[in-house]
């Protein structure tokens, strides 16, 4: 069998890269992974941008996970325009991300003292306490998960001894059955038809109370995809002249770290007919972007783990990495 496809990195586009690396260090407990700087006509060609020359801040964060990141943009040429104010969390395109903590009210009282208040009071979900999160920098929603053994996907393995882990991103499309056939049919996502991210009465907490929507699951590693069509209120296409540059969640990228799972991955994207910026850079670590047939972002990865840290999945050395808070204990594994 070949190796499933794992959800690997969030790439975002922030409008204060300092300000988010100190929030989602100093609240959530993320590890700064370091950074970089890019510039020329490859990044111009791979996130199809209207300049020649563009030139960006790269910033990674990683929290329990092996192999997931949160990857931080702020680029300088074309410069970053700001989100819609418009944009409603329904519309079409990546819109929200779920981040879980093993201390909920400490999460909580960390992201107030950031200055972010919740967009209502918390809910339940099995349970368990959510609450979300307008992020001003980000200009997206986050949701803040309490974690436990009942959370869609468990209790996730602790890879490094931080608290947070990256639980889910949420993508409005128009039809479901496009996305359901790109993302479990070509990238390789296993379906979940028995995990529910979000019943109707989640929506209240992105400002959505009583929206009527329809949406389907899949996992790739232990992070999930929720895609969702909204009805009421219908979703709204993204302005035809947005840039991936521009404020808000760029995409989300799958990877490997076997180099022959990612040329088939490859193979099949090109065969669907899907658009992909750039070949794959030659063995034995690199990627490339693409879009969906309805237009979405995406990137593609392959990273034998000897280039972890260059790649911004390990904590900086001399990184506070013991938990910002006490652990509770893991029920061990069934059987």
């Amino acid at each position: 069998m070949p190796p499933e496809p794992q959800v690997v990195q969030l790439a975002l586009c922030t409008s204060d890269p300092i300000a988010t690396v100190r929030r989602y260090t100093e609240a959530l407990g993320f590890a700064d992974a370091g950074g970089n700087l890019f510039w020329g006509e490859r990044i111009s060609v791979l996130q199809d941008l209207d300049e020649p020359d563009a030139a960006c801040l790269v910033w990674w964060l990683v929290g329990r996970q092996d192999f997931v990141q949160l990857e931080l943009f702020q680029h300088s040429r074309p410069p970053q325009r700001p989100q819609d104010p418009g944009r409603r969390p329904s519309d079409h395109g990546w819109t929200r991300f779920g981040i879980a903590v093993p201390d909920f009210d400490a999460a909580l009282a960390g992201m107030r003292s950031s200055g972010l208040e919740p967009i209502t009071e918390p809910m339940l979900a099995g349970g368990l306490r959510r609450v979300a999160f307008h992020d001003p920098e980000l200009a997206v929603v986050v949701e803040l998960m309490e974690e436990g053994v009942a959370l869609p996907g468990g209790v996730r393995p602790r890879f490094y001894d931080l608290a947070p882990a990256l639980v889910s991103a949420t993508l409005s499309v128009a039809d479901l059955d496009r996305a359901r056939t790109f993302l479990v049919e070509t990238l390789g996502l296993v379906p979940v038809p028995d995990v529910v991210l979000h019943g109707p009465q989640h929506e209240a907490l992105w400002g959505l109370a009583g929206a009527r929507r329809e949406a389907f699951v899949v996992r790739g590693g232990d992070v999930f995809l929720e895609v969702v069509r909204y009805d009421e209120p219908a979703g709204r296409a993204p302005d035809p002249g947005r840039r991936l540059s521009d404020q808000g969640i760029m995409n989300v990228a799958v990877g490997f770290r076997e180099r022959p799972a990612l040329d088939d991955l490859y193979a099949r994207i090109v065969a669907a007919g899907h658009v992909v910026a750039d070949p794959l850079p030659p063995p034995p670590a690199g990627g490339t972007y693409l879009h969906d047939d309805q237009g979405t972002s995406w990137e593609i990865l392959g990273l034998p783990r000897e280039f972890d840290a260059q790649y911004g999945f390990v904590p900086v050395p001399g990184w506070q990495v013991q938990p910002r808070w006490p652990q509770p204990a893991v029920p061990p594994a069934a059987g």
